[in-house]
């Protein structure tokens, strides 16, 4: 389980093979700290290390991962978002982010602002109903605030620290971000069905 709060990393290297990827991330600032089998939440994807070389960190992506998440679209020198599981003694300082993306969603405005950035991301439409003007929703692994909802649209206003910290600010129109909604949204429509059944 993770939080959204993040630190930054780079695509070192990707190796393609036929049943998945090796994907090499450098994380100077986590390598110290991860044992193997360790997950990590790379962009909001929960994967697992099977190797740490130095600051490399390595994993093995499946082929479910590479087609539901924004990994397909990788490179080497890529930055990514990372985060190491939540730890029982730490701080709880964003949301419950599981590091299961539920989908990909677009960038369809960015207006960039010295107090704050406004980021509109369009989501699919059957994942609407999990989305509350200022509910949680992880993008790339970062735990936002939602600012408004119109439709599909979600709005996000993102400020300095995290547009500094995270690759929020390398975002483009029309780019696509992994996005993972509340899990206490989804847990209560769960709830909410078994009780009407």
């Amino acid at each position: 389980m993770f939080t959204g709060i993040v630190a930054g990393a780079f695509i070192e290297a990707i190796n393609k093979e036929e049943n998945g990827w090796i994907l090499q991330v450098a994380a100077p600032l986590i390598a110290p700290k991860v044992q193997l089998g360790d997950s990590v939440a790379i962009d909001g994807a929960c994967l697992s290390v099977f190797k740490v070389e130095g600051a490399v960190l390595w994993f093995y992506v499946s082929p479910e991962s590479i087609d539901k998440t924004i990994i397909r679209y990788y490179t080497e020198g890529t930055k990514v978002n990372i985060e190491l599981p939540m730890q029982p003694t730490g701080y709880l300082g964003g949301h419950y982010v599981l590091g299961h993306v539920d989908a990909t969603a677009v960038v369809t405005k960015i207006i960039p602002g010295d107090q704050a950035w406004f980021f509109t991301i369009s989501i699919p439409e059957p994942f609407t109903k999990y989305v509350v003007y200022k509910g949680s929703v992880a993008i790339n692994g970062v735990s936002l605030t939602i600012n408004q909802v119109v439709g599909q649209n979600i709005e996000l206003c993102i400020i300095p620290i995290t547009i500094e910290k995270t690759n929020m600010s390398l975002l483009k129109l029309n780019d696509m971000v992994n996005i993972e909604f509340d899990i206490l949204a989804k847990y209560t429509e769960q709830l909410l069905l078994k009780r009407d059944n």
